[in-house]
């Protein structure tokens, strides 16, 4: 259960970054990709991509930043291995380490902003009080 959690706040941070480059990436939608990593089981690296493409990018011009956001906030591919791996032990991942892409100015910039915040997987959940007065 842990790991599952560590997994859906590392998407939400994720999400972050996404919207720190430049997507329209609000609170709704990281919560949707949450939930369709969720209901689609994905078991590979190449699975989990395409089931936050699907929900992350609605233009093309999108694509490259998402492709380049996806790879460098990924980029250990023990870490994802070992949450997919504890989410769904009965599954292989497939890991792709060779892949070494350019990163763009804007992804860069975007991780930059939390680049003294701890690690995305070692990350405490945010406590939010609403007072309904």
């Amino acid at each position: 259960m842990e790991d599952s959690n560590r997994l859906a706040e590392n998407i939400m941070h994720f999400a972050r970054v996404l919207r720190a480059a430049g997507l329209p990436v609000g609170p709704g939608r990281a919560l949707e990709g949450v939930r369709a990593v969720i209901i689609a089981g994905v078991g590979s690296r190449e699975d989990f991509y395409w089931t936050l493409f699907a929900v992350f990018v609605n233009r093309q011009d999108h694509c490259d930043l998402f492709d380049q956001a996806f790879h460098v906030f990924w980029r250990n591919p023990r870490i994802l291995e070992r949450l997919l791996h504890d989410l769904m032990p009965q599954v292989q991942v497939e890991v792709d380490p060779d892949r070494n892409e350019a990163i763009s100015r804007r992804i860069a910039e975007a991780l930059a902003k939390g680049e003294g915040a701890e690690e995305p997987q070692q990350q405490m959940a945010e406590e939010i009080e609403f007072d309904a007065a």
